[in-house]
């Protein structure tokens, strides 16, 4: 009989000697030699645990058994080859394919038979159930950890080591990670900042070159200003999707920040920016990528440069040109200058920034506002509120101990305290919004600088979009 047999350890497993390597081989090359087989080919995977069957050697003997190069594939235990059922099942139905049987020498059946197969499904679901639940202790564990003490939970970032169970600024990383911060401010996107990092000589911590999409990722992780956030995605059916917000575990200052908290937001609403541009956010030839639009039809006016030969010269339009007129649907509006719009909208620019307070009627783009933020944590305080009276209640109808109630209470006086705190400064934020003259003033600089990268990015920031009428634009502002 050509035997395949799959030995497998975890992490934490490798101190039991029962379900050591060694242990697992000799075990089943004595039952091979019992049964009268032949000799089995081992598969070893150290250090993998049972969820599912994406390990490497495991693998590797899938392949061979479609080669049908096996006639039984041999383990110590089931769950040393999947504690997940549907994988299990799975895999014993392509065993099937390919004339080959599953066979576990601590269990003592094999899926050649009826009563085999039964034994396995039982099993299999046993074995589910008990990884499910050891699961679900180490998640209550976590949360736990992470409401309640300022310990690193997870791998760290870059830019942090994790000293005596609590993250640590790492300096060299740090620098770096600024870096970042500075090149988006001035302007650069992901992949720029991803290769002048690696012209720096800097590595990932993983000591791989950056590109555009770790950089992205590292950018938008609340890590580096200091907040610890957990529970805020999980695995489904092997993808990772985002949890509802009020399922996150938000802690503040819950360790050094690389980056201040209002440096942190304003980069994100930089690049927030630049997806308005899509890739020509670092194209200097047309300042208002984005954000021009079509009054009579409500479509995009992008960037069209044309150019045109006489018996003069050449010379090159520079135009804002309706999308819509340009795939032939009949919109009416043509075209506007570059020049005479971008001079018409800096001008707007100008008077903004100069004005006195209430000079200049300015109309302001609609978002969320924070009223609308308020109120929601205002709903999730509501709903923390009636948790604990169901407690009560539970407790006055003998239903819990006086312990349990008191761990209830604990454990809302907790959410309570850190909705507030969120709540609290949201409210204060709300009184401090940048006014728009303001911001106007700011960025006035950059915005009729030389540098029209700059110019376009301050632009971008100040401006939600501009709508053409004829020659005409009127600007909405960004709140």
């Amino acid at each position: 009989m050509r035997v395949a047999a799959y030995v497998r350890v975890s992490t934490d497993e490798q101190a039991d000697k029962g379900n050591s390597l060694l242990e697992q081989k000799e075990r089943l090359e004595a039952y091979c030699k019992a049964m009268g087989w032949n000799r089995p080919m081992f598969f070893e995977d150290d250090g993998f645990s049972a969820k599912d069957m994406r390990r490497p050697d495991a693998q590797k003997m899938i392949e061979r058994v479609k080669n049908n190069e096996f006639e039984i594939v041999l383990t110590s235990k089931l769950d040393r080859m999947s504690r997940n059922l549907l994988d299990m099942l799975q895999f014993v139905k392509l065993l099937e394919e390919h004339n080959c049987s599953y066979v576990s020498a601590s269990e003592g059946f094999d899926t050649s038979t009826a009563v085999g197969r039964m034994v396995l499904q039982l099993l299999a679901a046993f074995a589910e159930f008990e990884r499910e639940r050891i699961s679900e202790r180490v998640k209550d564990n976590m949360m736990s950890l992470a409401r309640n003490t300022d310990k690193a939970i997870t791998l760290p970032c870059y830019g942090y080591d994790i000293v005596e169970g609590k993250y640590e600024i790492n300096d060299i990383e740090a620098q770096y990670v600024k870096l970042m911060f500075e090149l988006a401010e001035e302007g650069h996107g992901h992949r720029m900042i991803a290769k002048r990092l690696n012209e720096a000589g800097a590595a990932t911590k993983r000591g791989k070159l950056w590109d555009q999409t770790n950089v992205k990722r590292l950018m938008r992780t609340e890590t580096i200003a200091g907040i610890m956030i957990y529970n805020k995605r999980q695995n489904k059916n092997g993808k990772m999707t985002m949890r509802d917000k009020k399922d996150w575990i938000i802690k503040n200052d819950n360790h050094p920040a690389i980056i201040n908290h209002e440096r942190f937001d304003r980069v994100q609403e930089i690049f927030k920016t630049r997806s308005v541009a899509h890739k020509h956010a670092e194209n200097e030839t047309y300042l208002l990528t984005g954000l021009v639009k079509c009054k009579y039809c409500g479509k995009n006016m992008k960037g069209n440069t044309s150019r045109h030969k006489n018996k003069y010269g050449e010379y090159t339009y520079f135009r804002y040109i309706c999308s819509s007129y340009v795939a032939g649907y009949g919109c009416k509006h043509h075209a506007v200058h570059r020049d005479d719009l971008e001079e018409q909208i800096v001008e707007r620019i100008k008077m903004v920034a100069t004005s006195s307070e209430n000079q200049i009627k300015m109309v302001i783009a609609p978002s969320r506002s924070f009223d609308d933020e308020i109120k929601e944590l205002k709903n999730q305080l509501s709903k923390i509120n009636k948790k604990m009276q169901k407690q009560i209640e539970a407790y006055e109808n003998d239903l819990i101990s006086a312990e349990d109630l008191k761990a209830a209470r604990e454990r809302v006086d907790l959410e309570r305290t850190e909705l507030n705190v969120q709540l609290k400064k949201l409210e204060n934020r709300k009184g401090n919004e940048i006014d728009i003259k303001q911001k106007a003033k700011d960025l006035l600089g950059d915005i009729t600088g030389i540098d029209r990268v700059k110019s376009k990015n301050a632009i971008r920031l100040l401006i939600d979009h501009i709508i053409v009428e004829n020659d005409q634009a009127s600007v909405v502002w960004r709140s």
